[in-house]
Parts: C-alpha cells; structure tokens; sequence
C-alpha cells in the first residue's frame, strides 16, 4: 500500500513538473488587437497568418507575448514586407508589392515563431445565387401567392431571365474598392463580372452613392456599374444594396452573409409585351439574392 502511495506521488510530481515546463518552454504567441485573450471557455485572438492589403491596409500590428522578452523580427523579403518590433508589438510595412512572405519572431533565448504574410490587393467577391423580376404598386410588391398577380409575375419573369443578363445565378461578382475601409460608403473601384465557367462577362468601375430614387422614405446605398465605351464611362446598370422596402435580416451564424441587390427597371425594353397594371405609380424591379464571405486577398 506504502508503495503504491509512493508510486502515486512520485507519477503526480512528473506530471506537475512536465506542465510547468512545458509552460516554461511555451512557444512565443502573436495576437491581434491590444491584448492576449488567452481565458479558458473564450475566443482566443491568436493569429497564425495575416493579409496586408494594398488598397487601404498597407500596415500591420500585432501582439507578442509568451516568450522570453527582447524580441526581434525578421521578413523572407524585405522588398515585399519589412517587419520591426517595438513595445512588443510587431509591426508589418508593405511596400506596393504583391507577394508572400514569411515574418520570423524571436525572443532573446533564441525562440521563434513564423508568421506567414499575403500581400494583394482586397476584393469583395459577391455569389448570385437566385434572382427573380418583381412590380410594385404604390412601393408595395404584389405578393405571388395571390392569383391575380401570378400570371402577371409569371409571364414577367418568363420574358425577362432570357433576355437579362446581368448579375445572372452562379455569377461571382468581384469588386476591388479603392479603399477597402470605405467599402460601404461613397467610394469607388473596379469590378469584374464572372461567369459559372470562370470566364469574365464584363469589367468596368463602379462608384457607391446614397440617393431617394427608390422612393422609401430615406437615401439607399447604390452601386453604380460602368463600363468604357468609346472613350468614356457608360452606366450600365445600379444596384442597390439591401434596400429597406424588401430588408431582410443579414446574419453572421454560418457561413456568408446573404443580402440583396435590387434595380429598377422600370424603363427597360426588355419586358415589352408584359401587361403591367395600370395603375399610375408601378415599378418593376430585378432582384438578386446574393452572399459574400467579405474581404479577402485577390488572386496574386
């Protein structure tokens, strides 16, 4: 019994001793933001990588912590990302340059971590993954389900997806803001519009913008696409984005937020033949469900 108590103290005192220099040795850490949430039954905000954008986020700032103290960094290439520490806090510069490097941290008992580093442009890249045409009486859509809309709604959209082709389903739409901090406020960019197959149906710029055109009591966010022309830049359609007469709520749980781009097309030859209401105030509307998973680096 003495021997198998003995035996018990003696495997405790290893497994303490083990976990204290395990923690003695921990690896030196890199966070984001101005501390180390490092709690137990929390988020950690630990990084084992990160992305400098070219358009709007050319520098970098990041936590040290865990190590022995007297820090120093070095960049795989220093014409892309030069790298210092100061305060221990590491701090990133890019240099115009597109790229991937590697920023290795060490410590003054010669401890390292490596950080892998993109360099690239920031695109937004949209998924179209439903649309549909819609009429408005008033700024209040007809509802399908009734039946003296059906048929109406029905031969709409029957002439209009042949013959509509911009922002179709499986589209990928990918912006480039000229600023990727202002995407949602009056900026501009490029974008490109691709297909299913990957292959590019349009290009331009495109410009963000608040205006009443909608009518729905207040200014909406627009997208404004163009496209050269001879010369000079043609509107080819505006979008806006998640208006307020058909919001639904955007969420976070899984995955892509999911919105939707709507434009009025009211005055398009398109739908010539259709008998709309004769009402004086009718609209027609295109409307397309989208989702994007938000910044990220573009291709390099």
């Amino acid at each position: 019994m003495k021997t198998k108590t003995l035996l018990n103290f003696f495997l405790f005192s290893v497994i303490v001793f083990c976990i204290s220099a395990c923690q003695d040795d921990a690896e030196i850490i890199l966070f984001s933001g101005s501390e180390l949430n490092n709690e137990t039954g929390t988020c950690t905000n630990t990084i084992s990588s990160t992305v400098l954008y070219l358009n709007g986020q050319e520098t970098g700032d990041i936590g040290i912590a865990n190590g022995k103290g007297g820090y120093s960094a070095q960049s795989s290439d220093e014409t892309i990302v030069t790298a210092t520490v100061s305060n221990d806090r590491l701090l990133l510069e890019s240099h115009g340059k597109k790229g991937k490097v590697t920023v290795t941290v060490s410590d003054k008992e010669g401890n390292s971590v490596v950080l892998p580093v993109t360099v690239s442009y920031g695109v937004s890249s949209f998924y179209c993954r439903m649309r549909w045409f819609a009429v408005s009486v008033g700024n209040e859509v007809l509802a399908s389900e009734k039946d003296e809309n059906k048929e109406l709604l029905e031969s709409l959209n029957k002439v209009m997806l042949k013959s509509y082709s911009f922002l179709e389903e499986q589209d990928i739409c990918v912006l480039q803001p000229d600023n990727v901090n202002r995407f949602l406020q009056e900026g501009k960019g490029s974008f490109k519009l691709k297909g299913a197959d990957g292959g590019i149906r349009a290009e331009g710029t495109y410009e963000v913008s608040r205006d009443e055109e909608l009518e729905t009591g207040k200014p909406e966010l627009a997208f404004s696409f163009y496209q050269n022309q001879d010369g000079a830049d043609k509107l080819l359609h505006k979008f806006y984005f998640e208006p307020s007469f058909v919001r639904q709520p955007s969420t976070r749980d899984t995955g892509p937020i999911s919105f939707y781009w709507i434009e009025q097309v009211t005055d398009s030859r398109y739908w010539d033949g259709v008998s709309l209401p004769e009402e004086e105030d009718v609209k027609v509307f295109y409307g397309v469900l989208a989702s994007s998973s938000g910044t990220r680096p573009a291709e390099l």
